[in-house]
């Protein structure tokens, strides 16, 4: 997905470590469900955690009732999963996501949810190194069933709290999908429940505040209070007038997010701006535009609002404005493929690596 990415390599894998990069996250539904059921809430919440990660949701024939669970495992074949994806899976989804490693499929990833390791004909009989499972031998659904994840799966924890009632444990479920890529599920598993509101989450809430319709703003010269600037000329405008870089952009994202109002998109970032810092507003107008819907200014789209190479410049050079501005740079490539995840497409498409929750104000 991401440009220039190469495997990230070790000597010895850890434990429930994931193989990055991660060229697609595929959500398989379960019996009788839909890819518009409970597997789009969750991507829902994954894609606000992770929004430069590709989430696919397939139609599986399953379902529909007393439907062969080969026919959806044929189907997710057709699929040409790219190597290396993820596949998480709820209840057969799951099965399914864990039979695919069995039939020529051992490069994937696979995260069971609740998930039996035999149904309807189709049985798991290997272990998989790439292979996580979560379920409760309390789930009366399948409680018959889960005996043996712990010998075929590398990974797997019986959680008794997680029934069949996936949508009241989505918050839960986002965590191991944040842990597992974050590679600090083996040591977090055991307090899921105990942790207190996780970075992601707490975002979730920023996020869920700035969407909030605050009251109609009128935009004339009187009511434009606070002298903040009104679009990206006007940060040029503070700018020149002595603000630096990080205040004046901070007060036009509050300005913005106070009013989403489409008008403080539709200026160009002034043509003495770096290329790069260019670049980071262009995808900021267009991830805006997306987010709240608002019409995408044209501007975006010119060629010199895309970079040649992706640059994670945001992060690790100092701003010649601001010489006290000192982030440290990724120390792995690991951790640069983590940095691109959590940036929006928008971003990483202009060859920028700008984590969305930079773009949150209080």
């Amino acid at each position: 997905m991401f440009p220039n990415d190469k495997h990230v390599k070790s000597v010895k894998r850890a434990e429930a470590e994931p193989v990055l990069p991660i060229p697609a996250v595929y959500l398989l539904h379960g019996e009788g469900g839909s890819a518009d059921g409970t597997v789009s809430q969750l991507q829902a919440v994954l894609e606000q955690h992770w929004p430069g990660l590709d989430f696919i949701r397939p139609e599986l024939p399953h379902q529909e009732p007393h439907v062969d669970l080969e026919a959806s495992i044929q189907g997710v074949l057709q699929l040409q999963v790219p190597q290396d994806s993820l596949l998480v899976g709820i209840s057969l989804g799951g099965l399914i996501a864990a039979r695919l490693q069995e039939v020529g499929r051992e490069d994937l990833q696979v995260i069971a949810i609740s998930s039996p390791t035999w149904a309807d004909g189709v049985t798991l009989e290997t272990r998989a190194e790439r292979r996580l499972a979560f379920y409760s031998s309390r789930d009366r659904i399948i409680e018959s069933r889960i005996a043996n994840w712990p010998q075929l799966a590398s990974f797997s924890r019986d959680l008794e709290w997680l029934n069949h009632d996936t949508v009241q444990h989505l918050k839960y479920i986002a965590r191991l999908f944040d842990w597992y890529l974050e590679g600090m599920l083996p040591k977090w598993i055991d307090g899921i429940r105990r942790s207190s509101s996780t970075k992601e989450e707490r975002d979730e809430i920023v996020w869920s505040s700035m969407a909030q319709v605050r009251g109609r703003r009128v935009w004339d010269e009187h009511e434009w209070s606070g002298g903040r600037p009104r679009d990206f000329a006007e940060v040029g405008k503070a700018m020149r007038a002595g603000r630096s870089w990080g205040v004046a952009w901070g007060d036009w994202l509050h300005a913005f997010v106070d009013r989403k109002d489409a008008r403080c998109l539709l200026a160009e970032p002034p043509s003495w701006f770096s290329a790069e810092r260019q670049a980071m507003m262009a995808g900021t107008a267009e991830f805006f535009a997306r987010v709240y819907g608002l019409p995408k200014p044209s501007w975006v789209d010119k060629p010199e609002y895309f970079l040649p190479e992706m640059e994670y410049m945001a992060y690790c050079v100092s701003e010649p404005d601001e010489p006290e501005f000192t982030v440290w740079p990724p120390d792995s490539e690991a951790a640069l493929y983590r940095m691109k995840a959590r940036s929006p497409k928008e971003m990483l498409r202009r060859g920028v690596i700008y984590e969305a929750r930079s773009l949150t104000v209080l």
